[in-house]
């Protein structure tokens, strides 16, 4: 058990009421880590959002229209 230092050995050895205890703290570390991490992927998913940077993008820079092709008529032979 990484931060509780523990060993498996001593984790079997424990009464029943400590081996409770002892997975109850496992589980909320567990739990906070996850949370840290889904809140860490969040704020990168957000960070690189490409759809709100097209967004900005469109805000921030003017349209512009293509210029339209002029009509020329081939000379006939």
């Amino acid at each position: 058990m990484e931060k509780l230092h523990i060993q498996p050995s001593e984790l079997d050895m424990l009464p029943f009421y400590e081996y409770e205890y002892t997975i109850e703290m496992y589980n909320d570390i567990m739990k906070e880590r996850n949370d840290k991490e889904e809140k860490n992927t969040e704020d990168q998913q957000n960070k690189y959002n490409m759809n709100s940077m097209k967004n900005q993008m469109k805000n921030s820079v003017p349209s512009y229209k293509t210029p339209s092709v002029p009509k020329i008529s081939i000379p006939k032979f």
